[in-house]
């Protein structure tokens, strides 16, 4: 084997003040076995992630660190050598989170760019790390099916930073409703905040484990709803019709979504769609439907196309919807039949122009043909 001396000094070539020199690679010698030959090795590898860490990796002579890895694992070290991995990563964390703290009671985009740029620093540190240790990952952690070097940085992270304990993931909710809450008044977020924001979500999302659902989609949703189940109640409550309803309804869902663009992550955005239809549509399906003076049945009469495109795209999306519209529409049609009597031109005249409405505006919806055929036959 080839012993590695246990101070840092070892793999850190600092060059002399006033000039730069090339590292210098440290000469390995074959020696009788040392008992203490993983542990210091070990060792002398935590000190460099240390220094990692501290942003003097330019200093360190990386051919003999990845020497240092493959001599541990030779000589079966690589359990004792994962768990440095491990503990190191923590505790640089551990210091990283410390320091956070200083920027407690700091502006939203301070605090938000101190996160990140921690982060960024822990993300480079783990890439340089699982690089030195390349050989250990190929040669235990896949044959002991280990977690991999990467996942240990984002266990690292969830329980050092993003502790449920801590203050990163209250602010980072908080930051995120305060944001949202200025943007649905009209009032301008700078762009600056608007990428922090949108940063720090993609950090959640990559750190996994559902902290991204915890700490910012959940709480978001759960605004958007209470947000749409009282503009609800205050537009049934006005004169407002129902295609005016629905317009609404339309326009809360694609705000909603593009503010998810903006600061959170696509897959929210058919979430946030769905929490909208949930509070203001299908809760109120059959009153929407039967709305006197603006419901379907107005507007089948009236020949309001865009509405009635509207309200089948949107009904459609909701438990309830599209059978709500085909009763309606089947009582709608059996008015007609009633009141056309034995007039034959006029039924047929009828007919060929609500199966052109439902070919077109309806998309052919199968349930609403059906409907139709069973009053004209």
């Amino acid at each position: 084997m080839y012993p590695i001396p246990a101070d840092a000094s070892a793999t850190v070539q600092r060059p002399p003040a006033g000039r730069r020199t090339a590292p210098r690679i440290q000469p390995f010698k074959r020696v009788a076995d040392d008992p203490d030959f993983v542990l210091r090795t070990c060792l002398t590898l935590s000190s460099a992630f240390r220094q990692i860490y501290a942003g003097n990796a330019q200093y360190l002579n990386f051919e003999s660190l990845y020497r240092c890895t493959y001599n541990v694992c030779v000589v079966h070290g690589g359990e004792v050598l994962y768990t440095q991995v491990a503990t190191t990563m923590a505790a640089e964390v551990e210091k990283l989170a410390g320091s956070l703290e200083n920027t407690a009671s700091a502006p939203d985009d301070e605090f938000l760019r101190e996160l990140l740029g921690r982060w960024k620093k822990h993300s480079n540190a783990v890439t340089m790390i699982r690089d030195v240790v390349m050989y250990m990952e190929r040669s235990f952690v896949e044959f002991r099916h280990k977690a991999p070097v990467h996942e240990l940085g984002l266990r690292a992270w969830r329980d050092g930073m993003l502790r449920p304990d801590g203050e990163v993931r209250p602010r980072l909710r908080a930051t995120l409703l305060q944001i949202a809450g200025r943007d649905r008044a009209g009032e301008a977020v700078d762009a600056p905040l608007r990428y922090l924001m949108a940063g720090a979500t993609k950090m959640l999302v990559e750190v996994g484990d559902g902290l991204y659902e915890e700490v910012l989609e959940a709480p978001f949703l759960d605004e958007v709803r209470r947000l749409c189940a009282g503009e609800s109640v205050r537009l049934l409550a006005s004169p407002c019709g129902c295609g005016e309803y629905l317009r609404t309804v339309e326009s809360m869902m694609d705000a909603e979504k593009a503010r998810v663009s903006r600061f959170l992550d696509a897959q929210t955005e058919e979430k946030v769609a769905a929490v909208v239809l949930a509070e203001m549509v299908e809760k109120n399906v059959a009153r929407l439907v039967g709305m006197e003076g603006s419901g379907l049945a107005s507007m089948l009469i009236d020949g309001r196309y865009w509405d009635l495109t509207r309200m089948h795209r949107l009904l459609g999306r909701v438990q309830g919807g599209v059978p709500a519209m085909r009763d309606c529409m089947n009582a709608h049609f059996q008015e007609i039949r009633n009141t056309a009597g034995d007039d034959e031109r006029l039924l047929s005249r009828d007919k060929e122009r609500y199966r052109e409405m439902i070919n077109g505006v309806f998309r052919g919806e199968v349930s609403f043909h059906a409907a139709l055929d069973s009053c004209f036959t």
